[in-house]
């Protein structure tokens, strides 16, 4: 099959032209050919790509000169050959060195297919070389422009060339890298043995990726990613090596960093929670493969939030701070001090030979923060808990034996604060019991197992009833019933206090109602509430619905609140009290005398009874300190407007003092134990129809 060819003529004769042609194919070309003879012409044809120029010495109006001048302004390379009748050896020299490829006689064309063929064959070389010339240009301007590290080193490993950028990065020239070992820089260990697995793999032909630290020529830390390539000759034989390096210094800086906030407490540097795990399970491995113990020591700051809350959190810091630098100095070494948050913190003591080791370092942490911490010119007293527990004894994972010592600490907190103490088989019974109490709480209202019994109030002075003070009980799974101070705390503790807070005011006026409403508004309900109810946004609003569904008029329902309510000043509870207030409903402050007893406190709040507690009562007749504090309650009471109330009577003569000194009612065993209410119906009943006398054979439940 002919090879196609596009040949250019630059020919002022046609005749000249048909006859290469025609030589052409008879050589096995088949050629497309364009003649043209004026500059003009040539340059428009120049436009088109050409395999072949084949161009007359002398034309009328043009040269081979002229051509070989427009040709190389127009920056191709096509196979250029001169014909000519006649022409001058010195002439086809300066031609040849002005570009043309051959030159031959018109009149003897048997050169003419060889010389075309030889042509065609450098012209395919010149562009395969142009190509691999501009391929290794444009190689070398991306590796002298590459914003990464380039190195270039022989087998051995030694630099031949870096790129500006190795110099700008690390501050070494190409001169002084020229030559040397390509870890030169290298500044840890880590490194060092990196680089050994590098030229292990390298000399076997394969790739390498990796990360070196190194120094600067300055001296600072550089870390680099690096990649290694061996380069190969025709026979497979390492020549040299290529090593890209980027720097990831400020990549490897952010992972510390991000490593460093995950494991350590920001504010002491001491480990964190998710570290101490981690330290926790290496310590119970170990101790498990070599037959040793463990101890774990969980410290809580006695009263820490109360110096937070008052003083400021930027205290509270420091006093945190202070204490971790204290609770370091009583650890041994190996042993881990972790802040797990707030004002907790644990040690890890990976091996003790007896629990005695784990006591000293108790001892040594009481004994630290027996002196005071002294901030800003000012000194507080903070003391701390411990509790300790010890692996295998105490628990056989980290979690549980952490959860023991936390159990432990707890109960050197209920025994006193400022000690130690040791995980008990005992302190887990009372979890579990807890635990158990806890669920059967929770479903206290599912099961009904909540009752109301209802105490008498009497007048002291009439010896009537005057209301009824409302009493949670809690139905046993063997019948017997607690009182509220069994399970109250524990309510509060498991946020079960609003669901029977709710219950009892629910239920006590639905079960009153009828008693209330035929009273003509004389008698009273009276019932306790809780400081967590008072802080629920809308309280008042569930008391004034229980109230009109009832049709219970709200000056009949006296809300008692203890001292202690009184502390939290929220925007809730003062919203509450008000509009309580504002809608009638009476307060009655319980068991004064016995919190945080202030006038300021009973100025702020608009209450109607103030109620002596039964550990003042208890004492009439036997403390004579006693019977002035409640004549001084008693009459602060009624200069403030209030009522008196005094609860725990139980003989004649506690309720005839009270009665002497102006205390208006009065409840109590003497009276009446709390009762259910179909006992207290009779009771009840005679109540709305006249004012009874007090008569000491008055039932006692």
């Amino acid at each position: 099959m002919a090879t196609s060819l596009k040949v250019l003529f630059i020919e002022d004769s046609e005749a000249d032209a048909e006859l290469t042609t025609a030589e052409l194919v008879r050589g096995g070309f088949d050629p497309h050919g364009h003649r043209v003879e004026t500059a003009p012409d040539l340059e428009a044809a120049l436009e088109q790509p050409w395999d072949l120029i084949i161009c007359d010495y002398r034309l009328p109006r043009f040269s081979a000169e002229d051509a070989l001048a427009a040709l190389k302004r127009s920056g191709q390379d096509i196979p250029f050959i001169i014909m000519s009748g006649a022409v001058q050896a010195e002439d086809t020299v300066n031609l040849l060195k002005q570009g043309a490829h051959d030159f031959m006689d018109k009149h003897a064309l048997a050169r003419l297919l060889p010389a075309v063929e030889r042509e065609l064959r450098e012209a395919e070389i010149r562009v395969k070389r142009r190509k691999a010339e501009d391929r290794v240009r444009v190689l070398s301007r991306a590796v002298e422009q590459s914003p990464v590290s380039v190195v270039i080193t022989d087998p051995s490993g030694n630099i031949e060339y870096v790129n500006p950028r190795f110099e700008e990065l690390t501050g070494y020239s190409a001169e002084e890298a020229t030559g040397r070992e390509l870890g030169f820089s290298m500044v840890d260990q880590d490194s060092a043995q990196a680089l050994s697995e590098l030229w292990s793999t390298v000399s076997g032909g394969r790739e390498w990726s990796g990360e070196f630290c190194s120094a600067r020529r300055d001296g600072q830390l550089l870390w680099e990613q690096v990649s290694v390539s061996p380069l190969t000759d025709t026979d497979d034989r390492i020549t040299h090596y290529v090593v890209i390096k980027e720097d990831v210094t400020v990549r490897r800086s952010y992972e510390e960093q991000l490593l460093r906030q995950a494991h350590y407490d920001q504010l002491t540097g001491l480990a964190n929670r998710v570290l101490m795990i981690d330290r926790m399970s290496v310590a119970l491995e170990a101790a498990q493969r070599d037959d040793h113990k463990c101890a774990l020591l969980v410290i809580d700051l006695d009263h820490f939030k109360n110096v937070n809350d008052s003083l400021g959190h930027s205290i509270g810091d420091n006093l945190l701070k202070e204490s971790a630098g204290r609770l370091s100095g009583c650890i041994r070494g190996g042993d881990t001090l972790v802040r797990m948050g707030g004002d907790e913190f644990v040690v890890i003591m990976p091996k003790v030979d007896s629990a005695r080791e784990a006591q000293k370092v108790a001892e040594q942490i009481i004994e630290q923060f027996e002196r005071p911490f002294t901030i800003i010119g000012k000194q507080y007293r903070v003391t701390a808990s411990i509790g300790i527990a010890l692996y295998p004894e105490d628990g056989k994972n980290p979690h549980l034996v952490l959860r023991n010592a936390d159990l432990a600490m707890y109960k050197a907190k209920d025994l006193g604060r400022n000690q130690y103490h040791f995980f008990t088989e005992e302190i887990n019974q009372q979890l579990i019991e807890r635990l158990e109490l806890e669920g059967r709480l929770r479903r206290v209202l599912e099961k009904g197992e909540l009752t109301l019994h209802y105490q008498p109030i009497y007048s002291l002075e009439g010896n009537f009833v005057t209301g009824v003070e409302a009493l949670v009980r809690w139905r046993q799974p063997d019948g017997s019933l607690w009182g509220p101070y069994r399970f109250i705390p524990l309510a509060e503790e498991i946020g079960m206090i609003h669901a029977i807070d709710n219950w009892v005011l629910r239920s006590a006026l639905r079960t009153m109602a009828p008693w209330l409403s035929d009273s003509n508004e004389t008698m009273r309900l009276a019932l306790n509430i809780s400081s967590q109810q008072l802080q629920m946004p809308g309280f008042h609003q569930y008391v004034a619905e229980q109230l009109t569904a009832n049709g219970v008029t709200p000056s009949q329902l006296e809300l008692e609140i203890t001292e202690r309510m009184l502390v939290d000043n929220s925007d809730s509870t003062q919203e509450n009290i008000q509009r309580l207030c504002d809608m009638g409903v009476r307060l009655s402050i319980d068991d004064f005398g016995t919190g945080y007893s202030s006038l300021g406190y009973l100025q702020n709040y608009p209450f109607n009874t103030l109620k002596i507690d039964r550990s003042f009562v208890c004492n009439i007749g036997i403390n004579t300190h006693t019977a002035r504090l409640i004549d001084t309650i008693i009459t602060m009471g009624h200069g403030l407007g209030m009522e008196i109330v005094a609860e725990g009577i139980e003989s004649d003569l506690e309720r005839q003092f009270l009665k002497a000194h102006g205390c208006d009612q009065g409840q109590g065993y003497l009276f009446s134990h709390p009762l259910p209410l179909e006992q207290l119906r009779p009771l009840l009943e005679k109540a709305v129809q006249e004012q009874p006398s007090f008569s000491e054979n008055q039932p006692d439940g």
